[in-house]
């Protein structure tokens, strides 16, 4: 199995930067490592022209970096069984996996075998709508998680392994809207003491016009502030 890890897909989550950056000095065996947006990772900033995970399925024509790099690294992971693609966020208890609508059963066994037994289905344009054999690592900063060492043991393993066991237990959701900041505003969400996957009151939910119950994700993440959050749906 060929597995493929990106790193640095917005340049200030710095996981996914620093494991890469491990893994192309001491490889391991069947894994490669591709930092994705290194002039954004050079600022240390979440993009430099547009946000490269928003760009995808990209064009090798397009004047903007991140449109042509969106492109190359569509193109790369078409050639790797699996790949793992690693993010962060400021919100606690945000830990999970992204996959698209497409991803096949393995995306959510190797999820729930790295510990990430919350799963969610991204249709938006960003890498897992487009490459289905892509599984993105979102982890909270303040994770015990946040462990460089016990990462890349964990993709050692995972590289190695001759039989993947069927996830079980795990939690399925959709992303279904984004919190603006003027939800923000003109709904208080500051003073709802919102939650990563704690549900919200049917009302709140309503306000926002999707179905309830409704479980937030990335609240009020400093790496988006454009943003106040989003909002699932389970699946399950």
């Amino acid at each position: 199995m060929r597995v493929l890890i990106i790193g640095g897909m917005h340049g200030n989550e710095p996981l996914g930067v620093e494991i890469v950056k491990c893994l192309q000095q001491q490889p391991i065996k069947n894994v490669d490592a591709v930092l994705a947006n290194e002039p954004a990772i050079a600022q240390d900033c979440r993009f430099v022209g547009v946000d490269l995970n928003r760009s995808f399925p990209g064009s090798s024509a397009s004047k903007e970096y991140e449109q042509r790099r969106a492109d190359e690294l569509l193109k790369l992971c078409g050639t790797y069984d699996v790949v793992l693609d690693f993010h962060n966020t400021h919100c606690p208890g945000n830990d999970c996996g992204f996959v698209g609508e497409t991803a096949n059963q393995r995306l959510y066994d190797i999820s729930a075998w790295l510990g990430l037994k919350r799963i969610i289905v991204a249709d938006y344009d960003c890498i897992n709508k487009y490459a289905p054999n892509c599984l993105s690592v979102e982890i909270s900063l303040d994770s015990s998680r946040m462990s460089i060492e016990s990462w890349l043991k964990r993709i050692s393993e995972f590289a190695s392994l001759k039989a993947l066991p069927q996830a079980i237990d795990v939690e399925k959701f959709r992303f279904v809207y984004r919190m603006t900041i003027e939800d923000r505003d003109n709904l208080k969400l500051s003073d709802k003491n919102l939650r990563a996957f704690e549900p919200i009151g049917e009302r709140l939910a309503t306000a926002m016009g999707v179905y309830s119950p409704a479980y937030p994700i990335f609240v009020a993440d400093a790496y988006t502030p454009y943003n106040y959050g989003g909002l699932l749906n389970k699946l399950n």
